[in-house]
C-alpha cells in the first residue's frame, strides 16, 4: 500500500525541558485570572507556555502525551490508599485532553482539538495528525506534546528520563512545493523521554534553519 507524503511548513517552533521542574513558565501573564490559574495541571501550564512562545492563540490544536495527567492520577490513588476525600479537581484534570482544554478555556477557542495518546510514538502520531489535519483543513495546525513525571516516588521507578517535565511544540501548514523538505532527522536530544523526540527533532531542524519537513501520512 503506498503511503502518501506530504510536505509541512514549520511557521514557529519551542521547547522546554527541566530536570525536575520547569521554572518561569510566565503563567501570570498567560493567564492572567487567577482562579483559572490555580486549576491549571502542569502539563496544560507548560503547553500555554509553549503555545505562547510559538505565537499561537487559536486555530487547531493537536495534543501529544504518553502519560498524560499522571500527577492527578497519583494524588487521587493516594487519596483512596488513606481513605481520604477525593480532590474534584484532581478528578476533573485526570483526563487526556486537560492541557489542550485549558488552552481552549484560556484563549476561548471554540476550534477542533485531537488529542492523541499512543506510547512512546505519541509525538510522532501528533505530527502525522497534525500534517492531516493541516492537510485537510488548508489551515495552521499547532501540534504540541509535553510529558510531567515528577510525582511521589517517580525516583523509583523512573529508567526512561532525565527530564521530569519537557514539551515541544510546532506550528506548521501545509506546503504543496516539496522542494527542500526533508525527512525528520537527527538524534533528538539526549535524555527526554522517547515519547516526544521526533517532535524534539523537528523543533531542532527548525533551529537550524530547516523549516520544511515530509510527514508520511
Amino acid at each position: 500500500m503506498l503511503m502518501k507524503k506530504v510536505a509541512l511548513k514549520i511557521i514557529s517552533a519551542a521547547k522546554v525541558a527541566a530536570p525536575k521542574s520547569i521554572e518561569d513558565l510566565d503563567e501570570k501573564r498567560i493567564v492572567p485570572k487567577m482562579l483559572l490559574r490555580r486549576r491549571l495541571t502542569r502539563n496544560a501550564k507548560v503547553m500555554l507556555y509553549l503555545s505562547d512562545k510559538c505565537g499561537f492563540d487559536g486555530g487547531k490544536v493537536v495534543y501529544g502525551s504518553c502519560y498524560s495527567e499522571i500527577k492527578e492520577t497519583v494524588v487521587i490513588s493516594d487519596a483512596i490508599l488513606n481513605k481520604e476525600p477525593i480532590s474534584p479537581t484532581s478528578f476533573q484534570n485526570s483526563v487526556y485532553n486537560s492541557a489542550p482544554s485549558y488552552f481552549s478555556l484560556v484563549h476561548q477557542d471554540r476550534d477542533e482539538i485531537i488529542t492523541i495518546s499512543s506510547g512512546m510514538n505519541s509525538s510522532r502520531d501528533a505530527l502525522k495528525t497534525a500534517a492531516l489535519q493541516a492537510l485537510v483543513s488548508g489551515e495552521k495546525i499547532l501540534c504540541v506534546a509535553t510529558e510531567c513525571l515528577n510525582v511521589k516516588n517517580i525516583e523509583q521507578v523512573n529508567r526512561c528520563t532525565t527530564y521530569l517535565e519537557s514539551g515541544a511544540a510546532v506550528v506548521v501548514e501545509i506546503d504543496n512545493d516539496t522542494t527542500d523538505a526533508c525527512e525528520i532527522q537527527g538524534n533528538g536530544d539526549r535524555g527526554i523521554l522517547q515519547s516526544l523526540q521526533d517532535l524534539f527533532k523537528v523543533v531542532n531542524m527548525y533551529e537550524n534553519n530547516q523549516k520544511k519537513i515530509l510527514i508520511e501520512l
